[in-house]
């Protein structure tokens, strides 16, 4: 004997086929913005701790965001040697 099927309460959660920026990640467009903004600020001497860790948060590619804490860490120590 077969139950009956019983329709859901609420539909199947869809975010995994939403777009990245649909999501709060960083489009390709600010990535490419900041990765320039990033390296002006090195040739200048400006500072880039914040920038970098304004964008940790918004980057869904881990290679980038592994690379960019790497980069964030050398600048702390580098700051906390002085």
């Amino acid at each position: 004997m077969s139950s009956p099927s019983k329709e859901q309460a609420s539909p199947a959660c869809l975010a995994h086929e939403a777009d990245d920026t649909y999501m709060g990640f960083a489009s390709e467009a600010e990535i490419t913005a900041f990765l320039a903004a990033l390296a002006e600020a090195e040739q200048t001497g400006a500072p880039r701790a914040q920038m970098i860790c304004d964008m940790l948060p918004r980057l869904r590619n881990d290679a980038l965001h592994a690379r960019l804490k790497t980069t964030l860490d050398a600048i702390i120590e580098a700051e906390s040697v002085r």
